[in-house]
């Protein structure tokens, strides 16, 4: 699977700058600010319907990105291009190993569970 590269959304690198001035926390990491970056790609870059041809959903989309906080940190503070930030997440998203254990999850939490 191949996600398309949408324009970056400097807005929403500008408004993340304006907020925190580089005082961020990586924990809480403002940058998510109401989920806008997830949706921006998820819906305005369309890769919601070939993450959902895979078996993705929100909920699991939100888990890959938590993943990558530091690089989301390192996009809006320009010390990694937005094409490298989504290579990354696409990196995650097609690795195999990752792909089966979220979703499986998702589809058997009772066989996890039990082991």
């Amino acid at each position: 699977m191949k996600l398309l590269i949408p324009p970056e959304p400097l807005l929403l690198k500008k408004q993340s700058k304006e907020r925190n001035d580089y005082a961020w926390d990586i924990d809480s990491l403002t940058l998510w600010f109401g989920n806008r970056l997830p949706t921006y790609l998820w819906n305005d870059a369309g890769w919601s319907a070939p993450l959902k041809a895979e078996g993705y959903t929100w909920q699991s989309f939100l888990k890959i990105l938590s993943l990558h906080k530091k690089e989301m940190i390192r996009w809006a503070r320009n010390s990694i291009s937005w094409k490298d930030f989504l290579i990354k997440l696409q990196d995650t998203i097609t690795d195999p190993v990752f792909k089966t254990i979220l979703l499986k999850k998702k589809r058997h939490p009772q066989a996890i569970i039990d082991g």
